[in-house]
């Protein structure tokens, strides 16, 4: 049996992907007196609670190694999506209940990807797999095939607020701070190291929505496809895509929400934007 994993900054909960098993596995976010599992059946409202409820900063785990072993069994080929590892330990977990699963049983075959991404970037590569290995390609091929797709792959941000970023020490704090006081939105993406960079700033949500399709442009978008993840910003997200839709037509745009983690840290407002760059 093939199955696919995703860690839940994916925003992908569905149990099958073109036909193929797929399950996510959750990370958390720690709180004083609480935990919050990123999970399926997400409630804003709830996470809204959650976050009010918490007296000081707020962090996030990864899944442990033993829930990638509990995922990973029963399959005789495994494939996993991760956040970036330069932004989380689930990259490293993940691998580590690879190789105890192949001590046991080396006739498995496992691949773990680091996405280098996260949000709708790391969920396209988990779907793309999915199309190849429903087309009947060995395991060898569809790996092949989806690093090539993964380093195609980009994330782009545009962000009213990066506190939560800056509290987890993902970007610098006066990027935060200046954003904060100048009520500016950020926007960046996660370089070649799957590092997240500020690439501009802009005042307003128009404005910030037209330098964002300026950086994709700037960094050889395709114009192909899109996938648009909001945090509680449908109306954002919908002025994206027509945006995008009337420099590039024929783009099949997708809008999805971000779950748990991917609300936290792209905080209220907040547009993650997956796409592939030309070759």
């Amino acid at each position: 049996m093939q199955k696919i994993i995703t860690d839940s900054a994916a925003n992908l909960f569905a149990p099958a992907l073109t036909g193929i098993k797929h399950q996510s596995v959750a990370l958390s976010l720690l709180g004083q007196h609480a935990t919050f599992l990123d999970e399926a059946g997400f409630s804003q409202a709830a996470f809204a609670e959650f976050i009010a409820g918490q007296t000081g900063p707020i962090k996030t785990s990864c899944p442990n190694v033993d829930s990638y072993l509990a995922a990973m069994q029963g399959a005789d080929e495994v494939y996993v999506f991760t956040i970036s590892s330069a932004l989380s330990g689930s990259y490293n977990a993940a691998q580590t209940a690879k190789q105890m699963l192949l001590e046991e049983d080396g006739g498995k075959k496992i691949a773990v990807f680091d996405t280098k991404a996260a949000g709708p970037t790391e969920r396209m590569a988990a779907i793309k797999a999915s199309q190849l290995i429903a087309a009947g390609l060995a395991f060898e091929e569809v790996v092949e095939t989806v690093q090539a797709y993964i380093d195609r792959a980009k994330i782009f941000f545009g962000l009213q607020s990066v506190t939560n970023l800056a509290n987890n020490g993902r970007i610098n704090k006066a990027v935060a701070k200046l954003a904060q006081v100048l009520k500016i939105n950020v926007l960046g993406w996660a370089n070649e190291a799957g590092e997240i960079k500020q690439l501009g700033k802009a005042r307003g949500a128009k404005k910030a929505r037209h330098s964002l399709l300026a950086l994709l442009d700037q960094h050889h978008f395709d114009g192909q496809h899109l996938v648009i993840d909001h945090a509680d910003n449908l109306e954002g997200a919908n002025a994206f895509k027509d945006l995008v839709l009337a420099k590039y037509p024929a783009c099949q745009i997708e809008i999805g929400n971000c779950n748990a983690l991917c609300s936290f840290y792209a905080e209220k407002g907040g547009l993650m934007i997956g796409c592939l760059v030309k070759e």
